[in-house]
């Protein structure tokens, strides 16, 4: 397979960490609006809908650097390191509002299929590179983590074979999906 070895920063064209705890305290919180992704919504390759936090549209704005769109990545820089989703097409919300503890990234769509990116970091080598610039003194962190996470190596196949191999993860994600849901019934 043909591939071309890149840093990140080549294929990045946006990047953003979350707001500031102090930008988005508890008393910002509202009760439906513009949604807040947390580290529960990035279990798996695409950013979850199970979103408890909102902020008003005002207060995201305000915070314009840290929202997130479809197509964009969402990582986790402290507690639960290693956390890397991205928002779906299908998501139900077109934007969402980082939490303090995540970045966001714009890739080039032209040079990169996202999703094939995004399982490229659920592997074992992939996770090694993200977790290279962890700091385990006290709450595990990520070092300067939009500068490092430009800076990591990776080897890049053409944009048609990215999509090949993200089609094929994707129809087993929902193979597993429909066996754990069968086994469910079972269980019940």
């Amino acid at each position: 397979m043909e591939c071309e070895k890149i840093e990140l920063s080549e294929v990045i064209n946006d990047i953003a960490a979350g707001p500031f705890g102090s930008n988005i305290k508890v008393s910002c919180f509202v009760d439906d609006g513009f949604p807040i992704i947390d580290g529960a919504n990035l279990k798996g390759t695409k950013v979850s809908d199970n979103i408890t936090k909102f902020v008003t549209e005002q207060k995201a704005r305000s915070l314009k650097r840290s929202i997130a769109k479809r197509g964009d990545v969402v990582v986790t820089i402290s507690g639960t390191l290693g956390q890397i989703s991205y928002i779906p097409e299908e998501s139900a919300y077109p934007e969402y509002l980082c939490s303090q503890r995540q970045f966001k990234v714009t890739f080039d769509t032209t040079r990169v299929y996202v999703p094939y990116l995004v399982y490229y970091f659920h592997t074992h080598e992939g996770q090694s590179k993200i977790l290279a610039f962890a700091n385990q003194t006290g709450v595990p962190a990520l070092a300067q983590p939009t500068k490092n996470f430009k800076r990591i190596s990776i080897q890049l196949p053409r944009l048609e074979i990215q999509k090949r191999i993200s089609m094929l993860a994707e129809l087993l994600d929902q193979k597993i999906e429909l066996n754990n849901q069968l086994n469910g019934y079972l269980a019940a």
